[in-house]
């Protein structure tokens, strides 16, 4: 996540996704896997909101994207959701991730350093949302330039066996279908671990992975099937998919 994206369309799917899950009584936590601006166009996708219709899938969601998306880039935190009366009862950790500005072998170190405040921070949470920029890799060394850009398999797995549910963005890119069902696939063998992909179908290809302890897959899959009954998992006029969709993974 950068700060420069609020107020973006995966922004609002996001948010309005997280905001139902906790309607159904999950405390949730996030950690936001915060980055640094760059200089990409990333975030501009803010067209949504002068579409009306886009409304009626979250009216106060969306009237608080209309008030956020239009502040520089520069001055745009996620303090500003944070804080936004939008959700009330989370717990959010957003210290940010910036390893590329260490020495080589300080990297490591500095990352660790940063999940286990992470780890302390989101401690009473049952659902833990993470939102790295691209997504999870099956190996990546943290020491690398670029890493925090990522989630790591044993990051998602800290969680889980802390107890935690973890739900994690996930950028498709353009992997062919191979590609994505491996992608989907790298948790799976985690003990006793259910995997659910949601998928958002509005300006780009974006995934949210549910890593979830067995014991709790109907409880989730139940709730992700009453949302899909909402707005949000109806197809509109014109539109071939409806915004979101679920997949079992297996």
């Amino acid at each position: 996540m950068k700060n420069q994206y609020i107020g973006d369309i995966g922004d609002y799917g996001k948010y309005g996704l997280l905001r139902y899950l906790s309607s159904q009584g999950i405390k949730i936590g996030v950690n936001w896997y915060l980055t640094p601006n760059d200089e990409r166009t990333d975030g501009l996708h803010t067209g949504y909101l002068n579409m009306p219709e886009m409304k009626d899938y979250d009216p106060e969601l969306f009237m608080k994207m209309k008030e956020l998306a239009p502040i520089a880039r520069e001055e745009k935190t996620v303090q500003m959701v944070e804080e936004s009366g939008l959700f009330s009862g989370f717990i959010f950790y957003h210290e940010k991730l910036n390893t590329d500005d260490k020495f080589f072998n300080e990297r490591e170190a500095e990352r660790e350093r940063w999940h286990q405040n992470a780890l302390r921070q989101l401690e009473g949470a049952k659902l833990v949302f993470v939102d790295p920029d691209n997504g999870l890799v099956r190996k990546m060394r943290t020491s690398r330039k670029g890493s925090h850009k990522y989630i790591s398999r044993e990051e998602i797995k800290d969680y889980f066996e802390a107890g935690k549910d973890v739900v994690y963005y996930h950028h498709r890119s353009r992997k062919n279908d191979e590609g994505w069902m491996q992608d989907k696939t790298i948790m799976k063998d985690l003990a006793g671990v259910r995997l659910l992909a949601v998928s958002a179908h509005r300006w780009g290809n974006r995934a949210y992975i549910f890593v979830v302890h067995e014991k709790n897959y109907e409880f989730y899959r139940n709730i992700i099937e009453e949302f899909l009954k909402t707005r949000w998992g109806e197809r509109m006029p014109g539109k071939r998919m409806p915004f979101f969709t679920i997949e079992d993974v297996q």
